[in-house]
């Protein structure tokens, strides 16, 4: 998408991403979304009025794992965009 907002979109140019974002002057959007997500959960968090509050950080842990690749949660999701492992880790800097 980028490339076409930029009208860089011909192969002949083969241009990198890193050109790329330094020609728009734009943050590398995964990490926009990453940001936005790990606000919106920390803003959860802090607000145990909320229904989201108490699902946020919730794992299942019962029931048979289904054939294939493992789905991806949102707790995974956090879990690489904090860098941290373990769920109590990441609510207590959800908190701060």
């Amino acid at each position: 998408m980028l490339r076409t907002a930029l009208n860089k979109n011909q192969w002949q140019l083969r241009m990198t991403n890193g050109t790329l974002y330094g020609i728009g002057g734009l943050p590398i959007l995964s990490t926009k979304i990453a940001e936005r997500r790990l606000r919106l959960a920390g803003h959860a968090q802090r607000h145990p009025e909320l229904t989201l509050h108490r699902v946020l950080l919730w794992e299942p842990l019962h029931g048979q794992a289904k054939r294939g690749r493992p789905e991806k949660t949102y707790v995974d999701v956090l879990r690489q965009d904090t860098g941290l492992s373990d769920v109590k880790e990441i609510a207590s800097v959800m908190e701060e």
